[in-house]
């Protein structure tokens, strides 16, 4: 009886990657059905008040300073103090950071709590002479959803921990809890309103409270074996913890500025337009391209990291320059054509979704427009999401600082002149945001990938250019097969969608509408796949047909592979 293989480095990241995807399945299928459940019975007014400006604006932005300055900065330090001492070293260097960062958040709750006003005068406009109801709404809101910040913070760390024991699935998982209890509360408070006038933003709160300590207690449960070890530390000498402060310092001052960003572009520029819906289309816009960065990109961001991290302690810059170039080049073949398939589907797709309740096919088909532009930035956020585990497992964060806010400063450019300067009108407002944020991104992942490979043997230029050429030449043929599918489909089946945007007969076609456009989509979307296929072939993009070759080996019966192995 033979010995089994030792799995191989590839073998061992891709299981990984599989695991966290099955996780961030589950979050996104939950988030799809939250978003739309908040799309549909949250008016415009609700919904960019409380899910933009109070959850996404506030609270995920002091939420993800702490996931993402803390994150990379512990995790190697962590797995390190594991390697070089023991168990009990590395968790007195995590209960020290945990400890830390429970001082941190208390006082940040408090003053979420206590001063609301400051919040809202800082990432809004808003006053409560101009907006009185939003202005209202809002004070309530971040008064009472205060505490979710302390334990989504948290459970970002928790998070990491568990990553760094390679308990992949409960740590992603914990996220889903939280879109879970959200839609459980939503749901609530839709069959509560037809009982009594209840409203539904009361039951948003609490779904997103008993969700962020839900998020908190699925990790807990991961780390079962490890409880006993969790204890609060105040030995603030620790080396590790001392290592740490100096790697968050940069991180924090590029994340600060990130989010400045964001807020600038998707909530101060949007909201000074006075422009009902407008916040809500471009945060509809963003669900897209997201989920599918979550879904593939982020996921073997997070199966990597600490296979870097072993790389990195062994000094194999080779091994981690090949990782680091193939994986980023397995995301690019998929992802620069499926970008532009995406682009063509944009708009039928967010109609599809989230038409309905409040949300009206006007828009929803801005939302679309927004989501095509945004789903251009796809191949530079999946090479950047592996180029920055690189930089993180290399400790490398001033770098990645620097790089970061230089980029960032292009957006925040783009949206200061032609929205604050030239006053483009509303909704072309909404495509300026997007195309600002895609260019930025863009010029960060080429930043990133010149920056590391001087240190770390990545891509050959000319096999590089011819590959990148390729791509372009396939993005075209299936953005081309895509749309002109799309417009014959909508010269046989219309599917209604233009005419009620004009308002002739807006009610005339609804029932049909839904089933025309989902047959567009699938025709097109089908079309575009098939040209992929075809022209990766054709092409001889190597890339690619490992990823066919890889799915079929898992795809055939084990009894079937070993007989043609034998053969």
């Amino acid at each position: 009886m033979s010995e089994a293989k030792p799995k191989t480095l590839a073998d061992r990241i891709i299981s990984a990657s599989v695991v966290v995807g099955l996780a961030h399945l589950c979050l996104k299928f939950a988030g799809l059905i939250q978003s739309k459940f908040a799309a549909q019975y949250l008016d415009s007014m609700t919904y960019d008040t409380i899910m933009v400006v109070a959850f996404t604006g506030v609270i995920n932005t002091l939420f993800l300073v702490s996931e993402e300055v803390i994150g990379p900065s512990f995790l190697t330090l962590f797995m390190r103090e594991r390697d070089e001492k023991n168990e009990k070293a590395a968790w007195d260097f995590a209960n020290l950071t945990l400890t830390f960062q429970t001082i941190v958040l208390l006082f940040l709750v408090l003053s979420v709590a206590v001063w609301p006003d400051f919040y809202i005068r800082l990432f809004t406009e808003w006053t409560p002479e101009t907006h009185p109801e939003q202005y209202h709404l809002l004070r309530i809101g971040l008064r009472i959803l205060a505490p979710s910040l302390y334990f989504l913070s948290i459970g970002s760390t928790t998070y990491i921990i568990l990553n760094g024991y390679k308990k992949f699935f409960l740590a992603a998982f914990g996220d889903a809890s939280t879109k879970i209890c959200i839609i459980i509360a939503l749901v609530t408070g839709i069959i509560l309103q037809k009982f009594m006038a209840f409203p539904i933003y009361y039951a948003l709160f609490a779904g997103i409270l008993i969700g962020s300590v839900g998020k908190v207690a699925t990790h807990l449960a991961g780390m079962l074996h490890q409880l006993k070890l969790l204890r609060p530390n105040f030995s603030w000498n620790n080396p590790a913890f001392k290592a740490m402060l100096v790697l968050m310092i940069p991180l924090l001052l590029g994340i600060i500025f990130a989010k400045v960003r964001d807020n600038f572009n998707n909530i101060y520029c949007l909201s000074r337009l006075n422009e009902a819906g407008l916040m809500k289309a471009n945060d509809l816009g963003r669900k897209l391209f997201a989920s599918i960065q979550w879904l593939v990109p982020f996921t073997l961001q997070i199966a990597l990291f600490p296979f870097l991290c072993e790389l990195v302690n062994k000094n194999d810059r080779v091994a981690l320059g090949k990782v680091l170039g193939t994986s980023c080049r397995l995301l690019l073949s998929f992802f620069v054509p499926g970008s532009i398939l995406l682009a063509v589907l944009g708009i039928p797709l967010t109609i599809l979704i989230y038409w309905g309740g409040h949300t009206d096919v006007s828009q929803a088909y801005w939302a679309g427009i927004s989501t095509s532009c945004y789903c251009l930035v796809l191949p530079a956020a999946a090479a950047e999401c592996v180029l920055m585990q690189g930089f993180f497992a290399d400790q490398k964060t001033m770098a990645v600082t620097v790089i970061g806010i230089l980029s960032s400063v292009i957006s925040v450019i783009f949206s200061y002149i032609f929205i604050v300067k030239l006053n483009v009108p509303a909704r072309q407002a909404l495509i300026v945001v997007a195309l600002g944020f895609v260019i930025s991104r863009f010029v960060k992942s080429v930043a990133l990938a010149i920056y590391l490979g001087r240190s770390t043997p990545m891509f050959r230029l000319g096999e590089t250019m011819v590959f990148l050429l390729k791509l372009v030449v396939l993005a075209l043929l299936v953005g081309g097969a895509a749309y002109g599918v799309s417009l014959a489909m909508q010269h046989i089946l219309p599917d209604g969608v233009a005419a009620t945007i004009a308002n002739t007969n807006p009610d005339l076609e609804i029932a049909s509408s839904r089933l025309r456009l989902a047959l567009r989509i699938m025709v097109s979307g089908g079309a575009g796949a098939i040209v992929f296929v075809a022209g990766a072939l054709l092409l001889r993009l190597q890339e690619t047909q490992q990823m066919f070759q890889w799915i079929l080996e898992k795809a055939l019966p084990k009894r079937f592979r070993k007989t043609k192995a034998t053969a």
